[in-house]
């Protein structure tokens, strides 16, 4: 029997739906490759923000309902620096939320293996927008991605060999840290406290001495659906984090209580080439720095990046 791999055994080739050009962006519309359940979630919505020949910056926003007009602000102004930009929308957020959700709350949900599932959704997702900007923008390619966008952009790095540079922004891995200490997941501490499928002990060893062995045994980034001890192993940046060849920046928040900074450490500590800052903010006050760390992502692609191919 063939092995099924984790967002690997969903094609990622692009299909265009629709294209329509606005005032101030593009907006194209792919097919999702990933068999969803939900009609909102079967079509990607791309905007592109054409910039010069410097390369092409694919952004994922964060988890949450308000935050997509704050983050527009980063493809729309690479552009103003001689790049491309552009934003996918991840499933199951804005305009892709299926009826009677909030966005992103999906993204909440405290069973693993449907959890696993949705981020293979993103994952897929973003590789086939990828190779649409492949078409369509120049080299070299970049990703960035912004808290929850953090999680699919180290996933897609590692899985796509072609990315020279990756931001990372208010991220980390891990999710022992992000499950219990975090203050967005006290929906899914309620949910394991009442039903006893998880406790903040068990999942510190399982997400310390057991993740660490299973990551050691790890020799590509392609992993087998179902080979995990658990299959939130599956899903976890910090597994994918040692696959990560491009050099990756990562602008921590010294007082964010949405990614706990050991979460924030423990992703720069797993990539291998990788520099990490901090800004004295919170989570959400981190967009308050925008305009210096839109400078370092530049300043760090065009400084490490610049002529240079991970293939």
């Amino acid at each position: 029997m063939e092995k099924e791999i984790f967002a690997k055994r969903y094609s990622n080739h692009p299909e265009i739906i629709e294209t329509r050009d606005n005032v101030d962006c593009s907006r194209v519309v792919l097919k999702s490759n990933y068999p969803s359940n939900f009609s909102e979630n079967r079509s990607i919505p791309l905007y592109l923000y054409s910039g010069g020949k410097k390369g092409t910056v694919l952004f994922f926003h964060g988890r949450g309902e308000k935050n997509l007009d704050y983050l527009r602000w980063f493809p729309m102004t690479f552009a103003k620096w001689g790049y491309s930009g552009a934003m996918m929308i991840l499933p199951f957020h804005f305009e892709r939320t299926p009826a009677g959700h909030r966005s992103g709350e999906l993204f909440l949900d405290p069973r693993t293996d449907v959890l696993r599932e949705r981020f293979e959704n993103a994952v897929v997702d973003g590789l086939t927008a990828l190779n649409y900007l492949k078409w369509e923008c120049p080299p070299p390619y970049f990703l960035m991605g912004y808290s929850f966008g953090g999680f699919i952009s180290v996933i897609t790095a590692a899985l796509d060999r072609s990315i020279c540079g990756l931001s990372l922004v208010v991220t980390g891995g891990n999710f022992y840290h992000i499950t219990w200490k975090s203050f967005v997941t006290g929906v899914m501490r309620v949910k394991y406290e009442k039903d006893g499928s998880c406790s903040k002990e068990k999942c510190r060893k399982l997400h310390g001495e057991d993740h660490e062995r299973y990551i050691r045994s790890l020799e590509s980034p392609e992993l087998e659906i179902g080979s995990a001890p658990i299959s939130c192993f599956e899903y976890d940046p910090l597994t994918f984090a040692k696959f990560v060849k491009c050099p990756t920046l990562i602008n921590g928040a010294l007082f964010d209580i949405f990614v706990p900074r050991r979460s924030t450490k423990e992703l720069s500590e797993k990539i291998p080439d990788s520099t990490l800052r901090w800004v004295p903010s919170g989570h959400l006050t981190s967009i308050l720095f925008k305009k210096a760390i839109l400078k370092r992502s530049i300043d760090f692609f065009e400084g490490k990046c610049e002529g240079k191919s991970v293939l």
